[in-house]
């Protein structure tokens, strides 16, 4: 690698030299003037679009007015005449961090379990290249590299970040506590047997050493801050700071026997259907899944889990898209947007859930024939 900066530094000063004795030689042509202000001639070009200015204040204003980030786009065409050595030591800048950014999704993809497969290269070596299923895995930060991590080895579950563009991704909240050593999700829950509006929630700060059950039968009891009285004295405005119009607050229960207390943010309308629908139902004998990830979509696949259990060991071996997402039912559901739905007793590893998808099948197939 320094020979390769060295013959750059080489062939800059080359350029340099000789560009510096031909602005020497030539005559001098008349002076541009500012393309903002059109007074005083101009010292400075824009990378982004070569606005030609004059000053800094002439530079914001370009800036401001044409919306221009001022940054040169690195993968534009450059004519063979118009090449030199500023461009070229951009264009190696550029490749630089094209390195740097694949190097650091190499090991973002190791550190997420994805698997490694080696593909063929064209001198017919074996280059090994990222290669996983589900959603194109992305550059972490440094806190997310260690959410994975630590889910990884001490909770068995696989957490997968998509892309910083995706809504779920914006969505997700969960962070891991080193202190205590857990999760604390974005959780979300879905009714999908709620038609006519909403029939899911998001929920932030659930610990995984929590019940979902426990949650569940909370928000279906407690009523909404809307219809507690106003605490005495104080303005408006102090009201509204204190508590939200549409939560509900609660105290849930570990597995250690401490309670943490929560905010559920259920909307208060799906919250009366929930009421109407589900309240007189025990929560044991509601179905609870959650989806299997890594499997074709015309293979819906579940596994059911136990509300009544800390959700930490209701998702081990299981591989989540940025935080869980739990479905609820009434009775177990035969279709997922048309395809036949497999569900499994218990979540197992994630090596042996297309055999179990298709054991289960094979399962139904006989009782049919039977």
């Amino acid at each position: 690698m320094r020979h390769i900066y060295e013959a750059l530094a080489v062939a800059y000063i080359e350029d340099y030299t000789y560009h510096t004795r031909m602005e020497d030689t030539e005559p001098k042509t008349e002076a541009i003037l500012c393309e903002q202000c059109q007074q005083i001639p101009a010292k400075y070009k824009c990378p982004g679009c070569l606005v030609r200015t004059c000053s800094l204040a002439c530079s914001k204003t370009h800036k401001s007015e044409a919306n221009c980030s001022g940054q040169r786009d690195k993968a534009v065409f450059v004519k063979r005449a118009d090449y030199d050595a500023n461009t070229m030591m951009s264009d190696y800048g550029f490749l630089q961090d094209l390195t740097r950014d694949h190097a650091l999704l190499l090991r973002d993809a190791h550190e997420q379990g994805v698997a490694q497969v080696k593909q063929k290269g064209r001198a017919g070596q074996n280059n090994t290249v990222s290669h996983g299923d589900g959603p194109p895995n992305v550059p972490l930060d440094r806190s997310q590299r260690n959410i994975v991590s630590r889910a990884k080895e001490q909770r068995q579950v696989m957490i997968r970040y998509m892309s910083p563009g995706i809504k779920r991704h914006q969505q997700n909240k969960t962070i891991w506590v080193s202190a205590k050593s857990r999760l604390v999700w974005t959780l979300e829950i879905a009714i999908p047997e709620i038609t006519g509006l909403p029939n899911k929630w998001i929920e932030n700060g659930f610990h995984d050493v929590c019940q979902v059950g426990n949650l569940w039968t909370g928000i279906l009891s407690e009523q909404s801050n809307a219809n507690e009285p106003k605490a005495d004295g104080g303005d408006e405005k102090g009201s509204r700071k204190r508590a939200r119009t549409d939560e509900v607050r609660l105290q849930l229960l570990s597995d250690d026997g401490n309670k943490y207390p929560f905010k559920s943010s259920v909307p208060a309308e799906l919250l009366q259907v929930l009421k109407q629908k589900f309240s007189k139902l025990p929560v044991e004998d509601l179905v609870w899944l959650i989806r299997i990830q890594n499997l074709p979509a015309n293979k819906p696949t579940f596994c059911k889990i136990d509300p009544l259990q800390p959700l930490y060991t209701q998702l081990r071996y299981q591989t989540v898209l940025e935080f869980p997402t739990v479905y609820v039912y009434s009775q177990e559901p035969t279709t997922w947007d048309g395809h036949a739905v497999t569900i499994q007793e218990h979540c197992v590893a994630e090596n042996d859930t297309e055999d179990a998808a298709i054991a289960a099948n094979s399962d139904k197939e006989a009782a049919m024939v039977e």
